[in-house]
């Protein structure tokens, strides 16, 4: 698997102790603490990596020793993209698959741009079984919508703002000094502000609306309805690592759509939440 941390450890230092943990916790993590965990979780993972051939057994305890010091963190309120990416790569050295994705899933959402992490992600989707294609629409939905999928939600917010000031500034110099270009480089500005404003709108309802999702339990069967006694919807039970997306749930049952449109039933337990 390509890389083992993302970027330079002292990149990802600065990265963790730069975010504020939460207030809401009983006892939130100083910097100094979130340095001092932070420190043994990479040390645990590269002690993991180096010892997996001659003790598989130490390593798997280093591995879950590292996810948890880097899980304690986002407990803490702690979140950034190496620190998921991080917690992705312990839980794929471990052979959990699903919460692999999830994790690299929410790297991927804080920098959809980042070449490694989109490399590991799809290094882990490979080995996802059923591998379940997207249905035609989905994937003519994002080759024309690219830089909607392809921008994190703060990207898209940095490029409203900074069209929107630039095109009312130039709407405004066309008032004194009326210029065609001017006029045009304008409304392209307040239009590009518009566009990006609607895509933040659509991606914060949909996805509230219909939740992503990836399955973590051990190879759960798609039903048709709500209950161990319903029919298969498929015939193959969904492994570990299965994207999805949640259509409702109703008491310990979910319904959910998946890459291929199919609809059905899991229990709620066998899914995390992106």
């Amino acid at each position: 698997m390509n890389g083992v941390v993302l970027g330079l450890r002292t990149v990802v230092l600065a990265a963790v102790l730069l975010a504020v943990a939460a207030p809401l916790y009983a006892e939130p993590f100083s910097p100094a603490r979130q340095h001092e965990v932070l420190r043994d979780a990479l040390n645990a993972y590269d002690q993991a990596v180096g010892s997996a051939r001659q003790d598989p057994e130490r390593a798997t305890q280093l591995y879950r020793q590292a996810a948890a010091g880097f899980s304690a963190l986002t407990d803490a309120g702690v979140h950034n993209a190496a620190l998921e990416y991080n917690l992705g790569n312990a839980h794929f050295r471990l052979g959990e698959l699903g919460r692999a994705i999830v994790h690299y899933r929410r790297a991927q959402r804080l920098a959809p741009s980042d070449e490694r992490l989109a490399a590991n992600l799809r290094y882990a989707r490979d080995r996802v079984e059923p591998a379940i294609q997207p249905s035609g629409e989905s994937r003519l939905a994002r080759q024309l919508l690219f830089w909607h999928y392809n921008t994190s939600l703060a990207q898209r917010f940095v490029a409203l703002v900074a069209c929107a000031a630039a095109g009312w500034l130039l709407l405004t110099v066309w008032l004194w000094w009326r210029r065609r270009a001017v006029l045009m480089l304008g409304l392209l500005g307040v239009g590009l502000a518009l566009a990006t404003g609607v895509s933040i709108r659509w991606q914060v309802t949909d996805e509230a609306r219909y939740p992503h999702a990836v399955i973590v339990a051990d190879k759960p069967y798609l039903r048709l309805g709500r209950g161990e006694g319903s029919d298969l919807a498929l015939k193959q039970p969904l492994g570990p690592g299965v994207e999805l997306r949640i259509l409702q749930q109703r008491g310990d049952w979910i319904e959910v759509r998946l890459p291929n449109d199919q609809t059905g039933w899991l229990p709620a337990t066998a899914v995390e939440r992106v």
